[in-house]
């Protein structure tokens, strides 16, 4: 127990004299979840809170233009002109505006757009009365060329968003051609049985409703954000960083002896890197609740979103000290296959960086292309990310976070492993 207790006090003394390394722990990371949060943010956000300005040009002034101007008067998505420099805008100068980046979308109506829907919508009418056997009275003429409504895009506007858009308004205007193409009918219905058109009931025809929601449990309140993503991964980020301090100190106590006064004391090899694993599971703890405080208290300061925790405080302490054992095991095996602090500490953070951007911590791992999803599973970080994932966005119970707290033991035990064979291997005597 002394050699225990003797190992845990000095690796106290050890990182509290390290100023450098404690600014590294706990100063850097707070730091980095302010600037990243703050950049993020806007990337975060709901479309609906970040207004794309777009210019209108209807040449229609009729059912067609009249519903789409409506439409996106009313949407939350953009902000909406028809005029460009006090003047109406035209289809050459809406071009120009959106080619030089003053509006991100333009919207060209051609002119008459709404009589050609309805003409062709009165001759598919009729030819379907004709081979009812019903004769209107009104000539057969062959249907006009579909209506084009132009969609111009700012260059640097996502194709992901920019097919959003295009799809978006594709149903919107198949939706007023039906409405338009129901009026035509209920319009020769109302000659044929001699009643109003509204009689029939095709003015206001609406049987299908889309209603979107984050599915997250019984938890539906919880809604992505910057604070939800970046707080857990900057703290997985803190954590595995420790691998700078805690490699440096290990070499360190080789090269001053203080290694050597703890192997002449009795007691088994085990005891000196439990004091490691001791010292340094309550420093990443320390950093998660840290992180967890900016979340809750300070970021809502700057008119951030307040770090939603969830209900699962189980599942939370549970992932967060599986995720503290793997940084731990990390850090000292990186301490022990290394000689110098130069070399730990570059093949460290290089490593840790790599280990962080693959794992999702710079980008969410949704952004990222396929293939590089499929190597993310890899990423110890990446586990402990999908862990306080599905805690503080998903609403998830125990059960959920077992499997990648599971990984995080598994891969403190490997690191552990190969640690202590080869700290055997350098100290045989």
């Amino acid at each position: 127990m002394s050699k225990l207790l003797s190992s845990i006090y000095k690796e106290i003394l050890v990182l509290i004299r390290d100023r450098a390394g404690l600014a590294i722990l706990f100063i850097m990371p707070m730091i980095m979840i302010f600037v990243i949060t703050l950049v993020q943010d806007s990337a975060f956000k709901n479309l609906k809170e970040t207004k794309i300005s777009l210019v209108l040009v209807n040449n229609d002034a009729d059912s067609l233009g009249a519903a789409i101007a409506d439409g996106l008067k009313k949407s939350d998505y953009f902000v909406l002109t028809d005029k460009i420099n006090g003047m109406p805008a035209t289809d050459e100068s809406a071009r120009k505006a959106v080619a030089n980046g003053k509006y991100q979308i333009g919207i060209i109506i051609p002119k008459g757009a709404t009589e050609t829907i309805r003409q062709n919508a009165r001759i598919k009418v009729t030819q379907i009365f004709i081979n009812l056997g019903l004769d209107m009275g009104i000539p057969v003429t062959s249907a006009r060329d579909s209506v084009r409504v132009n969609i111009l895009f700012d260059p640097v506007i996502k194709k992901s968003f920019k097919n959003s858009i295009v799809s978006t308004l594709d149903k919107f205007t198949s939706k007023i051609e039906a409405k338009i193409a129901f009026s035509e009918l209920s319009a020769q219905l109302a000659k044929v049985f001699g009643k109003n058109p509204s009689d029939f009931g095709f003015d206001d025809m609406e049987t299908v409703k889309v209603q979107s929601s984050y599915a997250s449990g019984d938890r539906e309140t919880i809604v992505p954000n910057s604070v939800q993503h970046n707080v857990p991964a900057w703290t997985m980020f803190a954590m595995f960083f420790l691998v700078i301090p805690l490699a440096g100190n290990m070499i360190k106590e080789r090269d001053d002896g203080s290694l050597f006064r703890l192997l002449t004391m009795p007691g088994s090899y085990y005891k000196i890197f439990a004091g490691k694993i001791i010292v340094y599971l309550f420093v990443c703890l320390i950093q998660f609740a840290l992180m967890l405080i900016v979340g809750v208290f300070f970021l809502p300061m700057l008119g951030l979103p307040r770090l939603d925790l969830g209900s699962n405080f189980a599942g939370l302490a549970i992932i967060a000290i599986a995720s503290a054992l793997a940084a731990t095991g990390y850090g000292v095996a990186v301490g022990t296959i290394f000689n110098t602090q130069q070399q730990a500490a570059s093949f460290g953070s290089v490593s840790i960086i790599i280990l962080a951007a693959l794992g999702g911590v710079w980008v969410p791992v949704f952004f990222m292309p396929q293939v590089m999803q499929h190597i993310a599973v890899f990423s110890p970080l990446n586990w402990g990310l999908n862990g306080f994932y599905d805690i503080f966005v998903r609403g998830a119970g125990v059960s959920a976070i077992l499997p990648d707290a599971f990984k995080l033991l598994g891969f403190f035990a490997v690191t552990m492993g190969i640690g202590y064979t080869v700290f055997r291997i350098k100290h045989r005597t």
